[in-house]
């Protein structure tokens, strides 16, 4: 399907929408479309950050829709109708929690790759000029002071790749650029992650109770929120659902890693790699213990970069054609999302 590349306009109508069900949907596509243009602009064989955005985005749907918590928890709700209530307002705050993250991120990511299509769009002589001129309004500082530098270097990197034709530097250049937005959103996420992990305990502990009930209400959240990991969290991609609490598995053809990509050599892209990625050139003790811990989600995300870098399957279309045009429609589509 060659759908018109979306504009701007239609980055802002989707950050507008008040259905969280309708705007992820569209999140979702408009990722999607994102990744197929810059496929056409980055060579082909390396997929950018949007691949992953969409499938991201796509299971957090899951959690927006409300099945996956209710899912789990629904024969509880027969139980009681205290239970039922308590089980339906932590769907709620889950439910809450990820669709304001998952509007955070595209409200922020979606211009810039559009603005990126638009850079690589250039002849290559002046893609560089025509770079500083789009991003020239990401702030400079840290992330978790509000600033925006890892995004100024990871499209720095991207335009880079994009004027290479070496095949193993262009790989290495997309792996540093999709690592670096993929650090920026994690920890701009991490408020946003770690109180939809915490909504079951919160629920049942409130912030002004006795210190002896909270204190043991703390420590069984680090418990629940470990058990979430390793048995409910999951990313659902083309291949199937990958588990975030088990480690990152072999590619289809047995490795972990494409060729390009076993043995890094460019230096920035080794120092990201060597402050987030706990498993240096292995995919094994990349499992994340708590998806509410930074660190624990950047180690899984980075091999999970690494080792899907070259899967053609991330550039397949999340949702069927009528699908696609219910939306337009603005109705809910049929069929599983």
């Amino acid at each position: 399907m060659d759908d018109p590349l979306p504009d701007l306009q239609r980055v802002a109508d989707t950050c507008a929408m008040s259905d969280p069900i309708q705007r992820n949907l569209w999140i979702t596509y408009i990722y999607h479309r994102l990744e197929v243009a810059l496929a056409r602009r980055l060579g082909g064989e390396d997929v950018s950050w949007c691949a992953y955005g969409t499938w991201a985005s796509k299971s957090a749907g899951r959690f927006i829709r409300g099945e996956l918590v209710l899912e789990v928890l629904r024969p509880l709700m027969a139980r009681t109708a205290a239970v039922g209530r308590m089980v339906a307002r932590v769907d709620a705050e889950v439910r809450e929690r990820i669709a304001r993250g998952n509007l955070l991120v595209f409200a922020e990511l979606a211009p810039l790759f559009r603005a990126l299509v638009d850079v690589l769009d250039r002849p290559r002589a002046q893609r560089r000029a025509a770079a500083a001129a789009a991003f020239a309004g990401l702030t400079a500082g840290a992330t978790a002071a509000g600033g925006q530098e890892l995004l100024r270097r990871a499209f720095a990197a991207y335009v880079a790749a994009a004027d290479t034709s070496a095949a193993k530097e262009r790989a290495e250049l997309i792996l540093l650029a999709n690592t670096l937005v993929g650090y920026h959103e994690q920890i701009r996420l991490q408020p946003t992650i770690a109180a939809a992990l915490s909504a079951p305990l919160a629920v049942l502990v409130s912030a002004d109770a006795a210190p002896l009930r909270r204190a043991l209400g703390e420590r069984l959240g680090d418990v629940a929120r470990s058990l979430l990991t390793r048995w409910m969290m999951t990313i659902d991609l083309p291949e199937g659902p990958l588990a975030l609490g088990r480690d990152v598995p072999m590619t289809r053809d047995g490795r972990m890693f494409p060729p390009p990509l076993m043995q890094i050599e460019h230096p920035e892209l080794r120092a990201v790699l060597e402050e987030v990625d706990r498993t240096p050139d292995t995919t094994a003790g990349s499992a994340a213990d708590d998806w509410a811990a930074l660190a624990d989600r950047m180690n899984f995300i980075v091999d999970l970069f690494r080792s899907r870098q070259r899967d053609a399957s991330l550039r397949r279309a999340p949702f069927r054609l009528d699908q696609v045009a219910a939306m337009e429609l603005g109705v809910r589509p049929l069929g599983p999302l």
